[in-house]
């Protein structure tokens, strides 16, 4: 009598257990229902919808751009930062984030990777940025393009060299310089 009744309740756990398994697996997705019923455990970790924006280092990787066509010895965590692209009349310039912020700003409205100049003043003034920008007219290039010495700003966080600059508020004049005197040429994809 002992043996069938140990038996039965040991039939009554397992219905139980295929009930609650069936009924779990009610409000999953086919994949997810499957591993339920196939006996594996796993974890689902939402993940966070990836930005439409590349690094600097992917940039870079893709052969550059247009007209930008250098590299540059960059801190790790701007090299792996998001980059956004502004693009006026006579100058191009790059906002690059700095890795692992908690968020970033969105792509301006209208705009292709742009960021509003106000909030990248802001990121910048913060140490959460640094920007490069290029000057493409003809006379910054007659004034400034040959010229191979750094030019620091007096108040410092900034500099050029040649048509290059780069500003960086919380960067001593000497780790500007180093960082614009190391610019190479990106090499071009074919």
């Amino acid at each position: 009598m002992k043996g069938r009744s140990i038996f039965s309740a040991a039939v009554s756990l397992a219905v139980l257990a295929i009930a609650s398994v069936s009924v779990l697996a009610q409000g999953r997705s086919p994949s997810t229902n499957q591993q339920i019923l196939e006996g594996r455990s796993f974890y689902q970790v939402a993940q966070q919808p990836k930005p439409q924006l590349i690094t600097w280092k992917q940039f870079v990787e893709q052969g550059g751009g247009r007209y930008i066509q250098n590299d540059y010895d960059l801190p790790p965590e701007f090299r792996n930062g998001y980059v956004y692209f502004n693009y006026g009349a006579s100058v191009i310039g790059a906002y690059i984030l700095k890795q692992g912020l908690s968020n970033y700003p969105p792509i301006k409205v209208g705009g292709q990777q742009q960021i509003d100049s106000e909030l990248a003043d802001k990121y910048l003034k913060s140490g959460r940025a640094i920007a490069l920008s290029w000057a493409l007219s003809v006379g910054a290039f007659q004034t400034h393009g040959q010229n191979p010495e750094v030019r620091l700003s007096a108040q410092g966080g900034s500099g050029c060299l040649g048509l290059t600059c780069l500003t960086a508020p919380f960067m001593t004049n000497e780790q500007i310089s180093r960082i614009l005197r190391s610019g190479k040429a990106i090499p071009q994809k074919n």
